[in-house]
């Protein structure tokens, strides 16, 4: 039984009032009894400052807590193991804040479905999660799956040989295998592509186009960095390039991200920021568990220090999605 009642992530239907509605909802989220309970657990104090000036002063927090990457990959990250009360109180607060279970879509009926991309097994698993609910009933327009130009690493290659899958250099190229298993996608109608990923991946671009069997159209993009001299594409530049450059996404519709459950809430965060209130759509995200995957190979389960980083990552989006809506 958890200490803490489930926490709400912001709403972002893509009426009118969205912004102040985000707003509203971002000052629960960081004000909620997880959220304080964490901030105390590590000696701090939760703060009743301004959601702005307290999520600022909670970001700076969590830097000095509760990041183990130190601006590496994720994979890449230290780990840190805490005594079991810290550690049994982290997973509690995890559970509430959204990050350890997954939660069925909030409509039946969407013009979008935008699956994020990541690593190998990712990209496989989320597409697999996206073709499943749509057996299920969800409907969709159009749907894509999203990465950028990222060379997969040592062990994502050893990985994809474990699994007997084809060759895949990029993280684009996993995304496309994973539409074409998920899908039933057999062969591509158009690719326009642009920049070279092997010179400069950072810059480089492609989308490929789908009709799938039932001729919903599908698309793989790889997006380029906003920033190519310092990072590689991060989720805010694959959305917006979705939005202008694929789609031309508009106020009319309705976009269901598809993630892995820990990384809803800041990739939620960073959809609706970009996307859903930049062009007055409604955003609703989803997360596929990989703590109980019939696949032994694809189970993944997160613990503490993992969660804390994401964490971190939400309260940081959380941020730049409240200065957003409140610029607005």
């Amino acid at each position: 039984m958890s200490a803490f009642s489930p926490v709400p992530l912001p709403v972002c239907d893509g009426t009118p009032g969205d912004p102040a509605v985000v707003s509203d909802g971002v000052t629960a989220w960081a004000r909620s009894a997880p959220l304080r309970a964490l901030v105390e657990e590590f000696g701090g104090r939760p703060d009743d400052a301004p959601t702005g000036e307290a999520l600022a002063r909670l970001e700076d927090f969590s830097a000095e807590h509760w990041d183990f990457r130190d601006g590496r990959e994720r994979t890449e990250a230290r780990r840190h193991a805490f005594e079991p009360g810290t550690a049994a109180l982290i997973l509690d607060a995890a559970r509430a804040l959204g990050l350890l279970s997954a939660r069925p879509p909030r409509y039946r009926d969407y013009t979008q479905v935008l699956v994020l991309g990541g690593m190998i097994r990712a990209c496989l698993v989320r597409t697999r999660h996206a073709a499943e609910l749509l057996d299920g009933g969800v409907t969709a327009g159009r749907i894509t799956a999203v990465g950028g130009f990222r060379p997969l690493t040592p062990a994502e290659h050893a990985t994809g040989a474990d699994l007997g899958l084809p060759e895949c250099r990029f993280e684009v190229d996993a995304l496309e295998l994973g539409v074409r298993q998920a899908f039933g996608a057999t062969s591509h109608d158009e690719v326009e592509e642009g920049g070279d990923p092997a010179a400069d991946p950072n810059r480089a671009w492609r989308v490929t186009t789908y009709h799938l069997p039932d001729t919903t159209p599908a698309h793989v993009v790889a997006a380029p960095s906003s920033a190519p001299a310092l990072r590689r594409a991060n989720t805010a530049d694959t959305c917006r390039y979705w939005a202008d450059e694929v789609v031309k996404l508009g106020p009319r519709d309705r976009v269901l991200v598809v993630t892995s459950t820990t990384y809803v809430p800041f990739q939620h965060a960073d959809a609706v920021a970009t996307i859903g209130l930049p062009y007055g759509c409604a955003v609703d995200t989803v997360g596929v568990d990989l703590t109980g995957h019939p696949d032994a190979r694809f189970r993944q389960v997160h613990a503490p220090d993992q969660c804390l980083q994401e964490i971190r990552s939400a309260v940081r989006s959380m941020r730049w999605l409240y200065q957003v809506a409140s610029a607005l």
